[in-house]
């Protein structure tokens, strides 16, 4: 082979490798950003989550921002921020007709998803000094305009016993199938003067209500005899966290301030609302997790 024929080959070689891999380039799409689907809330359908991290919206479907709120701050809770109330301090959340200002238009409250409840979770992070003396305190409120008590309210009543607990759920069910009010009282050592994880459930199916504190069960309960039922609220007035539904202003309820009735002495962290009775490890994986 002449020296010229090596060259012409050597040529033809290099066109063809050349040829092929600008095919495989132009065949080869570009790697881009790996986006990933964002992780789903933890134990679907969460309805409401406000995590308190700078701002009080809600991140779970409900997607309600605060209407109002009083002598509140921001302090250090136990996963990022928490909100602390002061003297009659409260948050209030929307009420059947109110609008919120969201990023591209105003939307109204998914009113049905409280009022047709039928099950529920409420779980929480609070952290209250301790004890609690001067006043009963309030925690949580789903509003009745027309009643005294909420349709579901969650409070520390005056207990001077060091960091026990004495924590009070009150609820109506205005259901067909149903047995009117309950209340259920529970007493917790050691609850108190720290971050405490405090939840109850109630399932429809079964009328049966459990409380939990800490993820561990401390209370179960059958209401109406096993035939309260599917829970339906009446007279939604609003949401209210950290105080008593008649402390707000204006109040929430039938009745005006109470002066026995306090704002909550502490802070919380993480409030959660389900449609659905979470299971015990469910519970006990949002104190194991601090979610």
């Amino acid at each position: 082979m002449n020296i010229r024929s090596a060259i012409l080959n050597i040529a033809a070689i290099v066109l063809v490798f050349g040829a092929l891999f600008s095919c495989q380039k132009m065949d080869r799409p570009e790697l881009g950003e790996l986006i990933l689907d964002p992780e789903p809330p933890p134990y679907e359908p969460l309805k409401s989550f406000f995590k308190f991290d700078g701002n009080l919206n809600d991140e779970g479907e409900n997607d309600l921002t605060a209407t109002d709120s009083r002598n509140i701050e921001y302090v250090n809770g136990v996963d990022g921020q928490a909100i602390k109330f002061g003297d009659q301090g409260y948050v209030l959340l929307p009420v059947a007709g109110d609008t919120v200002r969201h990023p591209n238009e105003f939307v109204g409250l998914p009113v049905d998803t409280i009022i047709n409840i039928g099950s529920y979770t409420v779980a929480l992070w609070m952290n209250v000094p301790g004890p609690v003396i001067g006043g009963a305190q309030g925690v949580f409120s789903i509003s009745h305009k027309n009643q005294f008590w909420g349709n579901l309210d969650i409070f520390l009543e005056n207990l001077d016993n060091g960091n026990e607990a004495f924590i009070k759920v009150h609820s109506f069910n205005f259901s067909g199938s149903g047995n009117g009010e309950n209340w259920t009282e529970v007493k917790i050592p050691g609850f108190l003067g720290k971050w405490s994880h405090f939840a109850v459930t109630y399932d429809g199916a079964t009328s049966m209500q459990i409380v939990y504190a800490d993820g561990v069960k401390v209370l179960e309960k059958t209401l109406g005899g096993g035939s309260y039922g599917p829970v339906k609220f009446a007279d939604f007035n609003g949401i209210v966290l950290g105080n008593h539904q008649f402390q707000t202003n204006p109040s929430r309820s039938n009745h005006g301030p109470e002066e026995w009735a306090k704002a909550m002495n502490g802070a919380l962290d993480n409030v959660r609302i389900y449609n659905k009775a979470l299971s015990a490890s469910e519970i006990n994986g949002l104190f194991t997790n601090q979610e």
